[in-house]
């Protein structure tokens, strides 16, 4: 068999079961092999010995751009490649996808405390919530101050807003360019002291001259036009398993999950 005639779908349908398992170790051969009879049931076992080797490397350049992304991002990797033979070892506490099931089972209310809950961990100030009514899609706000993460001089006092969106969604569906692009209006209506988020605002927050950084906030997967159109606006745009990563490193994560999810 050709190893082209494999096609591309099947190649990433593998790469794709093989980064959502669960097992702690795991032999890229063997697991390649695996799968194409499972997806291929009718080939036969010379066929495999064809293509097994292409399957393979390009699974393993899947796997590899999955590992990167998730580098970009500032998560772990749920797994990594061993420095002998093409193995994979899980990386990733079995905990962070426990998280990431139970705020996605939990509701908006709680989701958007849940985001208030980290900005604080984070060391921003002054968060709230807003009531959901026709805010203009700004869920939460808060200040940060510099200080305390700069030791010299020249940038003493600086001090910048956040305004953020919460978005939660318990079915499987992606945030898209879309959902950014909405919020990203509202971001700018906001920092020309127009919509209605100015008004659901606290009057100390909106005085303030400081920069306002936005914040999209979201359990579920994002498109890659989604982090496209974050960059281009200048939003920062973060998903569940970044979430989940900030979260268990949270003080009584057990309580704070028990209480919320």
């Amino acid at each position: 068999m050709n190893p082209k005639a494999i096609d591309t779908k099947i190649i990433r349908e593998i790469a794709n079961e093989i980064w959502s398992s669960t097992e702690p170790v795991i032999d890229l051969e063997t697991s390649c092999e695996t799968l194409l009879k499972k997806h291929l049931p009718d080939i036969s076992n010379r066929e495999i010995c064809e293509v097994s080797e292409d399957v393979e490397r390009k699974v393993t350049s899947h796997l590899r751009r999955q590992i990167a992304l998730c580098r970009e991002k500032g998560i772990t990797p749920r797994y990594e490649f061993g420095e002998v033979g093409n193995v994979l070892y899980r990386a990733r506490l079995i905990q962070v996808d426990e998280i990431k099931s139970k705020i996605k089972n939990t509701n908006w209310k709680n989701f958007e405390d849940l985001c208030k809950h980290l900005l604080e961990i984070n060391g921003v100030e002054g968060v709230g919530t807003i009531k959901r009514s026709k805010e203009g899609g700004i869920d939460f706000y808060g200040l940060l101050r510099m200080d305390k993460f700069i030791e010299r001089i020249l940038l003493k006092g600086l001090e910048v807003r956040i305004i953020g969106q919460a978005r939660h969604w318990s079915a499987n569906r992606k945030v898209g360019e879309a959902e950014i692009k909405l919020f990203a209006k509202q971001y700018y209506d906001f920092r020309s002291g127009k919509g209605r988020g100015q008004k659901a605002v606290p009057e100390w927050f909106r005085k303030l001259k400081s920069p306002i950084v936005g914040i999209f906030v979201t359990n579920a997967e994002c498109t890659e036009g989604a982090y496209t159109a974050a960059k281009e606006e200048g939003i920062i745009l973060k998903n569940g398993d970044q979430i989940a990563e900030d979260l268990i490193h949270t003080p009584e994560l057990d309580k704070w999950l028990s209480a919320k999810c």
